[in-house]
Formats: C-alpha cells, structure tokens, sequence
C-alpha cells in the first residue's frame, strides 16, 4: 500500500505539471488573466485542506481518496471541452479541492501505515515521488504541447487518463490501517498538537517560498545567456541524484536520531547551498564539492519535517495535521512565485540570496521555540 501512495502522489503531481504547461497554450487569453487561473488551483487547494483533514479523521481515509481521484480525472476531461474562461475557472479552482484530497489522504493514509521506526524513510519516498512528479509533469507536459500541437484537448483527455490509472490503482491496492469509527471511542486521547507543530513552521514555510522561486529558475538561467556546458549538465544531475538518495537516507536517520534535529541540520545545509551557489555564479561549477554535500543536506528537510507531523498528531487527528502539508506548500508557492518573480530581474544570483535571505531567520526562530518546549 505505501508503493501505491507513491506512485499515487508521483501520478498526480505529473498530472498537475503538464497541466501547468499546457494551459498558456491552450487557454486564448492575456498572461495576467492565465496567472490568475492558474492561481485559483492553489489558492483553492490551501482554501479546502483543513476541512478536507477533518472530514479524513471522521470519514474512511480510503473512500475519501478515491473521490479525490475521480474528481481530478473528471475536471481534468472537462478541460478538454471548454475554453471558455469562467468555465475553466471553475474547473480549475474545483481541480484545487480535489488535489488537497488526494495529498492530504495519501499523507494521512502513509502517517497510519508507518511506525516511529520507519516513518521517517518512507516520508522521505513520498517527498521524492511529490516533488519528481512535478518536474517530471513539465517535461510530459512540453511533449503534449508537441504531440497534440492542434489538438490540445486531447492533451487534458491523456493527463485525465493517468489520474484514472492511479484512481484505479487506489481502489485495488489501498487498505484502511486505521478504521476512523474506532478513533470515535471514548479511549482513545486527543492530542493538542498546536504547542508542538509551531516550532517547525517558520523552517517550514520557508522550504516551500524558496521551492516557489525555484520556479523561476529555468527562465532566469534562459535570461543569463548562461550556455548549458556538459560540465553544468553533468553537475544538475548529480544534484538531482543526491537529493533522491538523501530524502530517503536522512529520513531513515531521522528515524533513529529524532525529527528536528535532522529538520535543523539539513536546514542549515540549505543555507550553505544557497550562499555559495549565489556567491559563486556563474562559475559555480568550480564548487561543486561544496555546493554537492551541502544540497544533499538539504534533502533532509522535508522529510523530516512530514515524520514529525505524524509522530506528534496520532491517529485521531492525522488528517487534520497533515491539512497543513497542502496549505503550508500552496501558500509558499504563491509567495515564492512573486518574489521569485522580482528578484530573478535583479540576476539569478538573487533568487538564491533572497532564499538565504528567508531561511536563516526562520532558523533561528525555530530553534529558538524548539529549546522552549
């Protein structure tokens, strides 16, 4: 079932990235008026999350995720039917709710499917399967640009088919860990889990507004005139690499040596990465055995952050905590987005010192109100 879960989220979010390309093309409409469709989906999804958490820890996790499924694969077909504007819109802000179903389930589905031992590694997969959809979703998304040049429709018809696959896969494969009507019974506590998620969330949102700007990357590389060597290729890939091996290695570590310990060590690892690499640009190359050890670090973050949200918030109120997954990350995109937006016009040197800029405060903060506890 955890194989599923990925696969599930890894599905979904390549999904999500073609759609992202598509819909300028597709779409006969201004780039402001696009920007703010485009927006409705995370706006929506951070909008419906924690109602979406709640009713996960009242209603079967399971039943709950295959609605999600089937509603992004119907918007997603709806798409393929209309340009009209408003209706797209509407499809597009629903399509938001019914990703908040899908991630928050899978997360909570995952958190009542691992144990304090193991927790941590398999965060660390489905952190890898999140964010390697979504690049992946870019590039499936330019190949059906190609493939479907005239007739774009058929692009949204073969993205709805890939939700309806895993759609399928989760009525096959997903089980319930925790069957949610015995979380009713009088036995079983509820946790105040407020006092023990704050400390995180400065390092928390931080990682997901310096994820937003990386969105920016590709056109700020494009706008440097910066020529893709076989060197810089060659260095992108053994990043790309680390960073898969490292979710699931310093989530295993995690495991053993405890969540916020790993949380801060990769944080600072981060910030490491984005000085040097700004400092150095454009021959940031030479500092490969620098910038290599430090990303790796980096992996660590996200990982141990999601184990410790389902350490702290047990079985009765998993859904409602992982809720934040979906709010925490669509409003660090957004933010992320704008001020990527800025500071690429100033030099892409920029983008990685304003997320230095972010992050170190938010470190501190955060190990601030974790030695208060």
């Amino acid at each position: 079932m955890v194989l599923y879960l990925y696969v599930a989220v890894f599905l979904t979010r390549i999904g999500f990235g073609s759609i992202t390309i598509l819909f300028p093309l597709y779409l006969q409409a201004p780039s402001y008026i696009i920007g703010v469709i485009l927006a409705l989906y995370p706006m929506s999804e951070a909008g419906s999350a924690l109602p979406i958490g709640r009713l996960a820890d009242r209603f079967s996790r399971k039943r709950l995720h295959i609605i999600g499924m089937i509603m992004i694969t119907i918007l997603t077909a709806a798409i393929g039917f209309t340009r009209n504007l408003l209706n797209v819109s509407i499809l597009h802000a629903l399509m938001g709710i019914s990703a908040a179903t899908a991630a928050v389930t899978s997360l909570t589905l995952l958190g009542d499917a691992t144990k304090l031992t193991n927790r941590g590694k398999s965060m660390g997969g489905f952190d890898l399967a999140n964010l390697g959809g979504y690049g992946l979703g870019f590039g499936v998304g330019g190949l059906l640009v190609n493939v479907f040049a005239d007739r774009l429709s058929y692009a949204f018809w073969a993205t709805a088919g890939v939700f309806l696959f895993a759609g399928i896969m989760a009525a096959k494969f997903l089980v319930e860990p925790v069957r949610v009507w015995e979380l009713k019974q009088p036995k079983i506590r509820q946790r105040r889990i407020g006092s023990k998620i704050r400390p995180i969330i400065p390092v928390w949102i931080a990682q997901t507004i310096i994820l937003g700007m990386y969105f920016l990357l590709p056109k700020a590389f494009r706008d440097s005139n910066l020529a893709l060597t076989r060197e810089i290729l060659i260095f992108l890939g053994v990043l790309g690499g680390l960073f898969a091996l490292g979710a699931i290695v310093f989530g295993h570590i995690s495991d053993k040596v405890g969540r916020t310990r790993i949380m801060i060590v990769g944080a600072f690892g981060e910030l490491g990465f984005l000085i040097v690499f700004g400092w150095s640009f454009p021959g940031f190359v030479r500092y490969e055995l620098f910038l290599w050890p430090m990303f790796f670090l980096a992996s660590a973050v996200a990982p141990a952050i999601l184990a410790y949200v389902g350490d702290i918030s047990g079985k009765a109120k998993r859904g409602s905590a992982n809720a934040l997954y979906s709010i925490i990350l669509s409003i660090g995109l957004a933010i992320g987005n704008i001020i990527g937006g800025f500071v690429a016009d100033l030099g892409i040197q920029w983008i990685f010192y304003a997320g230095a800029g972010i992050l170190f405060p938010s470190i501190l903060v955060t190990s601030t109100l974790l030695r208060r506890r």
